[in-house]
């Protein structure tokens, strides 16, 4: 009996959960390794609640980029449900590790994930 009211509970707190007025953000990867003078894409995924369903996506950053280090969104804008995020590297960017914060606004509510970027050359990962 027990263990039937923890599985109720559990069950519960799935369907309050869904229900809720939120949304998060997924990225494919948590964390890149980009040499200097390339670039890699990332998946950004919106996960909406129904009352976050019709609500436009602005894409950003809630912190700064590292020098020689670019992010660009495709879309950046809208009501979609993934975009790509391409990071360039400059080739005279210094090497080093770097968590970036991408950011999802939708109506007036704010949410970032951590991308973890490491920025090498040969050298470096052969060290």
């Amino acid at each position: 009996m027990k263990t039937f009211i923890t599985s109720l509970f559990l069950l519960a707190s799935v369907v309050a959960f869904a229900q809720t007025k939120d949304f998060a953000i997924d990225l494919s990867e948590s964390s890149v390794s980009i040499k200097p003078g390339e670039s890699k894409q990332v998946t950004v995924s919106i996960v909406r609640s129904k009352y976050f369903a019709k609500e436009k996506a602005t894409l950003g950053l809630q912190s700064a980029l590292p020098q020689g280090v670019t992010l660009t969104y495709e879309p950046k804008e809208g009501n979609f449900e993934n975009s790509n995020a391409l990071i360039s590297v400059a080739p005279d960017a210094t090497p080093g590790t770097y968590n970036i914060v991408l950011s999802a606004t939708l109506n007036t509510k704010r949410k970032g994930s951590i991308l973890k970027v490491t920025v090498g050359s040969d050298q470096v990962a052969a060290k």
